[in-house]
Parts: C-alpha cells; sequence; structure tokens
C-alpha cells in the first residue's frame, strides 16, 4: 500500500493531472491531502481522492490492480474494453494506465446503497428494472454480437473451463461431505442429507438443464449490497444505479444475478424471513415482468428457475464455501439455510431423494 505522498508523487511522474484533465475536458488539480485508502488486498488497492477545477472540487475513485490474474483481468477488461458496450451500468471511467506490472483505473466516485437508507424489501424494485435491462442488453444473441469484444477474456459459464471448474468444486464438497459426517458439531445436521447429497453430486456438476436453456446474459455474479450504487437514493424517483467490482462477472444463466441479490439476503436477514415466500414471488414477479417489457419471456416457470438457480449455485460452490469457512473457523452460518433448501426445493424439483 503506497502512502498519499507516495502516490502523489507517482501521479506528478505520471502526468496524471494532465490525462485527467484531457478526458474530464477540463483542467483539474488532484489536493494530495485528500488521498485516502479505502481498501487493499493482495489483489487490490483502492482510493478516494479529491480533484479540484475552477468550478469545484468532487471525489474520484483510484483502484490499483496488483497484477493482471484471472479475476484482475475480467474487472480491468470490463471497465476498459467493454466499456462502450457497459458504460450504462458502470461508474464512469475516466482513465487506465499501466504502471509496471500494476493497471490503474481512476473512475467516478459513485455511493454505495448501503449506508445510504435502511435497506428493506420494497427496494428491491427500484433494483431489479435495471438488473434486468443489463440482462436484457447482454441476452444471448445480443451478447454473441459483441464477441470481438469479449473473446479470449470473458468467461462463459457453458465452456469446458468453467464446467471442469464446477466439477473441481463438487469434488472437494463431497470430501467436505465426508469430513462434516465425523465433526461433532455437524454430523447431527448432516445426517439427514448425507445419502441425498451423494447422490445428486454423483450426477453433477449441472444439475438443471432447464436453467441453460433460459437464456443467458452477462452476470455481475455479485450482487451484494456493497456492489450497487447510486448517487443518491433519498429522492421518490427512480434510482439510477451503478454496478462495482466486476470480478466475479460472467456470461451465465440469468436468474443466478437475481439469486445474489434477493436469495442470499433473505438467508442473512432473519428478521425477514418470516415473509420469505412474499418477498420472493414479488421480486421473481417483478424481474420477469421487466424482462418482458425487454421481448424476453421464459418458457419454464420463473420461480422454478429462480429456484433452480440457487440449488444449481448451492451445490456448485455455496455448500463448499460453508463448510470451507466452518473448517478454518470463519463461521458457517449459511449451512443450515442451504441444507434445508435444497431438501425442500430439491424434493419440489425432483433431485432430492
Amino acid at each position: 500500500m503506497h502512502t498519499p505522498k507516495e502516490l502523489y508523487s507517482l501521479f506528478q511522474k505520471n502526468d496524471i493531472e494532465g490525462k485527467l484533465s484531457r478526458s474530464l475536458g477540463k483542467k483539474i488539480t488532484i489536493l494530495e491531502a485528500s488521498i485516502q485508502n479505502l481498501k487493499s488486498t493482495k489483489r487490490s488497492s483502492i482510493y478516494q481522492l479529491q480533484v479540484q477545477n475552477l468550478e469545484e472540487s468532487f471525489p474520484i475513485i483510484f483502484k490499483i490492480y496488483h497484477s493482471t490474474k484471472y479475476k484482475n483481468e475480467v474487472e480491468i477488461n470490463v471497465y476498459g474494453r467493454a466499456y462502450p458496450f457497459l458504460k450504462e451500468f458502470l461508474p464512469e471511467i475516466y482513465l487506465i494506465a499501466k504502471h509496471g506490472s500494476d493497471t490503474w483505473v481512476f473512475m467516478e466516485f459513485v455511493r454505495q446503497i448501503r449506508g445510504q437508507l435502511t435497506f428493506t424489501p420494497k427496494h428491491f424494485d427500484n433494483i431489479i428494472p435495471t438488473l434486468a435491462k443489463l440482462h436484457a442488453h447482454t441476452f444471448e444473441d445480443r451478447f454473441k454480437n459483441e464477441k470481438d469484444t469479449f473473446k479470449s477474456w470473458f468467461p462463459l459459464y457453458n465452456s469446458a473451463k468453467m464446467k471442469e471448474d464446477r466439477e473441481k468444486f463438487t469434488t472437494n464438497t463431497m470430501s467436505f461431505l465426508d469430513q462434516a459426517k465425523k465433526d461433532k458439531q455437524l454430523k447431527d445436521l448432516i445426517k439427514p442429507h448425507y445419502k441425498a447429497l451423494k447422490t445428486i453430486y454423483s450426477k453433477g456438476p449441472d444439475f438443471f438443464p432447464e436453467l441453460m436453456k433460459s437464456g443467458s446474459a452477462i452476470t455481475h455474479g455479485d450482487l451484494h449490497m456493497q456492489n450497487i450504487c447510486s448517487k443518491d437514493v433519498s429522492r421518490n424517483e427512480p434510482w439510477k444505479i451503478q454496478f462495482i467490482d466486476w470480478e466475479s462477472a460472467k456470461y451465465s444463466p440469468v436468474w443466478f444475478d437475481m439469486i445474489v441479490l434477493v436469495e442470499i439476503l433473505l438467508a442473512f436477514r432473519k428478521d425477514w424471513q418470516g415473509n420469505a415466500e412474499e418477498i420472493r414471488t414479488h421480486a421473481v414477479e417483478v424481474y420477469t415482468n421487466e424482462m418482458k417489457k425487454h421481448g424476453i419471456v421464459f418458457n419454464t416457470n420463473p420461480m422454478d428457475l429462480y429456484k433452480m438457480a440457487y440449488l444449481q449455485r448451492t451445490l456448485e460452490k455455496g455448500l463448499h464455501t460453508q463448510f470451507r469457512r466452518y473448517f478454518e473457523n470463519r463461521g458457517g452460518e449459511l449451512l443450515p439455510y442451504h441444507l434445508e433448501k435444497i431438501a425442500t426445493w430439491g424434493s419440489e424439483l425432483g433431485i432430492y431423494k
């Protein structure tokens, strides 16, 4: 992680003020004292800084990607190569520059929804239309028509590489199941599900052909509240949504985004669970109607597709994540929720026997 002084010196050496001025169409200066680190990991570092012109000063985000490894490459290319195609759904990208093995991205500062208000289920109505618009904009042939933009770097869910990854996860999950069966704290939780899960996993890693047939598009892949932004959600008007942190983006069945947005939040929000059926039913109706406005109609029952997406995602990765967290002493609090939904929805959809 760089100090503000070190960063400011690097900005001066690389003429960042001049490059940003040309991009913004007005001469700006960077205020050295405003540079602050928001987050740093091995993968990337995120800073907020203030720039000033003759009329005003305003914040921008500066993100350093520390390598070009797989997930970094996806996000860098979303902000670079795919920006003209996806800019309606992204913060404005001011400048992308290379610095040694690092990639620097300067982008519009957008406010996370989390922190602006107390999020309630009714607020899904303000987010789902933009999500549906993203999916419709990149649905099937609309994505394939942009193949020159995305070829060679964008992950495809139905590719041999991603199927191989799913097979590895399911194999590891079966090993975790065996380990959990012997664990003092988990064995009673796992025992009623063990045989059924072993049978299900032997038929994997893709459990619902209907899901693939329902249609694919660009999915964000990590639609938690901290990755959904809007400048101002206090007014009684439609929210202008921007999505950030695209490292998990892929071309995949559209319903996966709805699962992360709605069902994973339901799993964590115990205060919502008494009304869970009403919440998810309404969210699925809103999404289905929004997609219909864009000319996309699902032949399979949308609620079934929602449940299939949840089960597919949980079986291919969700259980694995919860087991790993538990065995690393980092929690695993969603494990009972996942198991209950696999049993009930799996029985309903014919895979839990």
